[in-house]
């Protein structure tokens, strides 16, 4: 049976969007005219496909536009090329809200890195404004307000290290060109990095193995993994560059075998073998515990141990809320200062999304230890 032109277009949708991914993932140690080279030549073939069908040549267009800008937030070149980029999406038009915001968070994060924080604000301006009506209309209307509350967390966040670089403020946490020439990496740094890109991409071709299909079996992973490990810890010893990132291969290894034990139903005393293995190395933060805690838990809840899962989950949680409470706290200190408050670690949105899935975690863990 032929497919009828909606159907012909949503495959051809699925299609640019794993081809868009492919370029990201076969372009990532690429320059940026190179990346752009990439991104046109699949614009180029998508719109041939459907020439005929508008509607699929404008969003083609439109995602090859937003996946330039992400690039470029991502390569840095200079903001002439940025905002070249941006007005091209600006003049094909944004599919929805949420990509216009996302896409605005870009380009005035673009605005950010080259410290020209008058054109960022200009840009964030009117977009908050916007976003702070519809909050207002929906409260009147007793609406959910939600969402509209996050996307604004999120760009009063950037708009507030706009703000202190325009009162001469820098901010530690995010860099600028102006950091980034001045502090430029060593030779020594630069082959780590490679070195690490090399290790990630390691890892990544053992995820692909198994992470969609799940036919490999956690044994078959789990050596694959050690693999890499071993691998990286024997060219260590032979590159002083890389001794300085065993550590942190040893977390990533750790991490990887528990959410591969998980993901594949491993019996408990895998899992807990696995997240045993992660505490013992510790956590860079609390997003890293949170991510790992979450992933145990549901293992635990998965082969009925409540008891292992709430001791892991109940502490967690405590943290969440003494943190969400002082960044709370800290946010409205700002604002009674007349200062827009910028981000320093954590979102309240982070805070209350993974308390949400958290406390939800924990009921059913409860209910299971009741035996309901």
């Amino acid at each position: 049976m032929s497919m009828s032109k909606q159907e012909e277009a949503r495959a051809q949708f699925m299609a640019l969007a794993k081809a868009i991914d492919r370029v990201w993932l076969d372009t990532r140690r690429s320059g940026f005219t190179d990346v752009v080279r990439e991104y046109r030549r699949v614009e180029a073939e998508f719109v041939a496909r459907l020439n005929d069908d508008a509607h699929f040549v404008l969003e083609t267009r439109r995602r090859i536009a937003e996946a330039i800008l992400c690039a470029a937030h991502d390569h840095h070149p200079p903001l002439e090329v940025c905002r070249e980029a941006w007005n091209d999406l600006v003049r094909l038009g944004f599919t929805d809200l949420f990509t216009r915001r996302t896409m605005t968070w870009f380009y005035a994060d673009c605005c950010r890195y080259d410290e020209q924080f008058e054109e960022g604000l200009a840009v964030l301006a009117p977009l908050i404004a916007e976003l702070e009506r519809a909050l207002e209309e929906n409260k009147v209307a007793q609406k959910s307000t939600g969402s509209y509350e996050q996307e604004l967390e999120t760009l009063c966040d950037l708009k507030g290290a706009l703000l202190a670089q325009q009162r001469g403020l820098i901010d530690p946490e995010r860099s600028t060109r102006r950091l980034d020439e001045a502090n430029p990496p060593t030779p020594e740094e630069e082959r780590s990095d490679a070195l690490w890109d090399e290790f990630s991409e390691a890892c990544l071709a053992v995820w692909k193995t198994f992470a969609r299909t799940r036919e490999r079996s956690f044994a078959d992973v789990a050596a694959h993994y050690r693999r890499v490990e071993a691998d990286f810890t024997a060219r260590a010893r032979e590159d002083e560059a890389a001794q300085d990132l065993l550590l942190s291969v040893k977390k990533d290894i750790a991490d990887a075998l528990l959410k591969a034990a998980t993901m594949l139903e491993q019996p408990f005393e895998v899992c807990r073998e696995a997240w045993d293995e992660v505490v013992r190395l510790g956590f860079p933060d609390l997003w890293e515990q949170c991510q790992m805690a979450g992933m145990y838990a549901g293992a635990c809840l998965r082969t009925h141990k409540p008891d292992e899962g709430l001791a892991v989950l109940e502490p967690l949680i405590a943290e969440l809320e003494h943190g969400l409470e002082a960044e709370l706290r800290r946010r409205s200190e700002a604002r009674a200062k007349g200062e827009v408050p910028m981000q320093a670690g954590l979102t309240p949105k982070y805070y209350r999304d993974m308390l949400r899935s958290f406390v939800e975690l924990r009921d059913k863990l409860e209910a299971q230890r009741r035996g309901a």
